[in-house]
């Protein structure tokens, strides 16, 4: 059995336990303006999604196996893979960010717009198809007496899991009631072709949570 200090060295030598309320999700631009007016837009939106973020899941992946008879020796062998889909909920401001930006993305696989109601046709896959990328952030980093103006901390990825060709697949409706002290969340259900590890790494200097 290891001893206390045993325990202490591992989890210290890793930076710390990691925590579940430490991740990020980067999610892609859909349309929009160009220039670099739609960059800045760009990126204030992508910062408000990733803050109104509450739960993501980082997919795991199951290997498919038949069973084969070798002589008296029962083995599985493995034929293929699978992946369940990835849910993320979000906390809503008054207009509905999020909502909009994924009744956005799926207006490129199906556009449901005024005048376009009655067209039973969907998008090719590469006009809806796009990249997510899910981030286990480190723990905030101890500066000792150097304080960080207004709370900055780099936000530095430990793991960092990429969706291929993810797209949203459902959209949660929104139940309201007379809760005074209610408010409104919004999840999302993206597919995906696969996931694949990409590099961990600094990903920006923002607020440390």
């Amino acid at each position: 059995m290891s001893s206390v200090d045993t325990l202490k060295l591992a989890i210290t030598a890793g930076l710390g336990l990691a925590r579940t309320n430490k991740f990020m999700v980067s999610l892609p631009s859909i349309g929009g303006r160009g220039g670099v007016l739609g960059a800045i837009t760009g990126a204030l939106g992508s910062a408000q999604r990733n803050v109104l973020c509450t739960n993501a899941t980082l997919p795991g992946k199951q290997i498919l196996t038949h069973d084969r008879r070798v002589g008296i020796e029962q083995q599985k062998v493995a034929y293929g893979y699978a992946m369940d889909d990835v849910t993320l909920q979000f906390m809503e401001t008054s207009t509905l960010p999020i909502r909009n930006y994924f009744e956005s993305w799926i207006a490129t696989i199906h556009d449901t717009s005024p005048g376009n109601q009655d067209k039973n046709v969907v998008n090719y896959p590469t006009e809806y198809k796009k990249r997510v990328t899910i981030h286990q952030l480190a723990n905030p980093i101890p500066f000792g007496r150097i304080s960080l103006p207004l709370g900055l901390n780099p936000q530095i990825s430990t793991y960092s899991c990429a969706l291929v060709d993810a797209f949203p697949t459902t959209i949660s409706q929104i139940d309201y009631n007379n809760e005074q002290d209610g408010f409104v969340t919004f999840s999302v259900t993206l597919s995906y072709r696969f996931w694949e590890r990409v590099p961990a790494g600094q990903l920006s200097l923002g607020f440390g949570l």
